[in-house]
């Protein structure tokens, strides 16, 4: 079976979703006390990464009304559940399935720098398979889940290779339907992201290149946070609570890793030890969201157009828009604001 082209996938999600509005939407349409609504609706994957401090440690209890997370397999659902209206936020969204969304119509701001991908996604093969280069790929079966960061890398990584996904057999899987079929040898490599990685890795696995390999040659990863646009438009000051909690689990992180890995390690039920190993990215605090490396001199916006334009070429979306289009889908006021609330504080 070929690559089923990532357009495809998200739009046929999308009609889904949007079938289903109104059966089980957010809670956001109906007011609570003082014009908030009764809850916000928060969309997460389970990644090993800062953004699970806040749930582990109940730290959404800081905004003024209840949050609920809710999980999701993969970043194109979650895109899915924001464009039907069923969630409010998006936590660590990967600049794929970002990108599509935002291209294909979906209406959210992108708020929040998560981190910059390192070696939490990478390219895993068999140990036993024979293949020692990404050309050693060609004919081979490889699982991947559609319309994801990990599905840019695999692209890219072919694309440095001088291949193309025609060259191999791709296995559209949810990360836990590619641990399975690592276990029954339905696949002979995957590129897919922590703990589903690791997990392969240590299950008769090599990884062969990782989201740094690929920063170095020029394609950055990301992972977002997002916000519904009409939702921000509503209440801007739970968004500005919202990134407050972000910001929170980031400058622990920062200040006591040691604690941040403990914390994320109960919520996966692993050591520390193992969370260390699987927090391997580049995660941004409230402080560095507008340097270059972040939103500022719009490096985001840039990328966000990069990735648009490769799967452009790559056949995958129809419409790559254009630098000011992904401008506009990026939101930096409530960074401003917890920034210049810090600056009051220290003064």
């Amino acid at each position: 079976m070929k690559v089923k082209r990532i357009l495809t996938v998200v739009l046929v999600l999308m009609i889904t979703a949007l079938a289903l509005t109104g059966c089980g939407g957010s809670d956001t349409d109906s007011s609570g006390e003082n014009g908030l609504p009764e809850k916000v609706t928060i969309a997460m994957q389970p990644l090993t990464s800062v953004g699970i401090i806040p749930v582990q440690e109940d730290g959404f209890s800081k905004m003024d009304v209840t949050a609920e997370v809710k999980n999701f397999d993969s970043g194109r659902d979650m895109v899915n559940a924001l464009t039907s209206d069923s969630v409010d936020f998006a936590m660590m969204l990967g600049i794929c399935p970002t990108t599509v969304g935002l291209t294909s119509g979906s209406d959210y701001k992108i708020i929040w720098v998560d981190c910059l991908i390192r070696d939490s996604e990478g390219l895993v093969v068999r140990e036993n398979s024979g293949i020692k280069d990404v050309r050693d790929l060609k004919g081979k079966k490889v699982g991947v889940t559609t319309a994801s960061s990990g599905h840019y890398g695999l692209l890219c990584a072919l694309e440095d290779a001088g291949m193309s996904a025609e060259d191999i057999e791709i296995v559209d899987l949810q990360p836990d339907a590619i641990n399975s079929a690592w276990q029954r040898g339905d696949i002979d490599a995957a590129y897919t992201w922590n703990p589903t990685l690791i997990n392969l890795k240590n299950n008769g696995g090599n990884v062969l290149l990782t989201g740094a390999d690929l920063a170095e040659k020029g394609h950055q990863t990301v992972n977002f946070h997002v916000v519904r646009t009409e939702f921000a438009e509503q209440y801007p000051e739970l968004v500005k609570q919202y990134c407050s909690v972000l910001a929170d689990a980031a400058a622990l992180y920062e200040s006591d890793p040691d604690k941040a890995y403990e914390i994320v390690g109960a919520y996966h039920e692993l050591s520390v030890d193992e969370t260390k190993e699987q927090m391997s990215d580049e995660y941004v605090t409230l402080e560095n969201q507008l340097s270059d490396e972040a939103f500022g001199n719009d490096t985001i916006a840039k990328n966000i157009l990069e990735v648009a334009e490769f799967m452009k070429e790559q056949g995958e979306i129809e419409d790559a828009k254009d630098l000011e289009f992904f401008k506009n889908a990026i939101d930096t006021s409530y960074i401003e604001a917890l920034l210049a609330e810090q600056q009051e504080t220290e003064e």
